[in-house]
């Protein structure tokens, strides 16, 4: 453990990075089309799962930034990478560019307002203890 952070914390942290990875993964997998398990229904898990880990991952976040920051960055990672590798920009023309961007700004803004949703959680229940910080008496 790291000096001056206790298990829960050291918990939470890795909870939080874990639901990261595995929103990441099911992003990869609904974008390309991928069964990365191959159990029946897994179309409907992983629709679940793409909005229920960024809600997690909220309510994993102490700040509202950390949460809206790690709730879309796999998508907006994922968005770069295939930009740069598998669709230049040069090779579309501006209709098309218009309606990629729309698509990637509309599950953006889903996945900003369920990890939103998961902090808001986070500060109802846990109330004072939700960014660690204990309120004066």
């Amino acid at each position: 453990m790291m000096a001056g952070m206790g298990r829960g914390e050291t918990i939470r942290l890795v909870a939080l990075g874990a639901a990261v990875v595995l929103e990441g993964l099911a992003i990869v997998s609904v974008v390309l089309g991928l069964t990365l398990l191959p159990i029946p229904g897994y179309g409907h898990l992983v629709s679940v799962v793409v909005f229920v880990l960024p809600t997690v991952v909220g309510f994993l976040s102490r700040r509202l930034a950390v949460a809206l920051v790690l709730a879309a960055l796999p998508f907006w990672v994922l968005a770069l990478v295939d930009l740069a590798l598998f669709q230049p920009i040069w090779l579309q023309d501006l209709f098309t560019i218009g309606v990629t961007v729309s698509r990637a700004a509309g599950a953006s803004v889903l996945l900003l307002a369920v990890a939103l949703f998961g902090w808001l959680v986070r500060r109802v229940t846990l109330g004072a203890r939700a960014t660690g910080r204990l309120a004066a008496a």
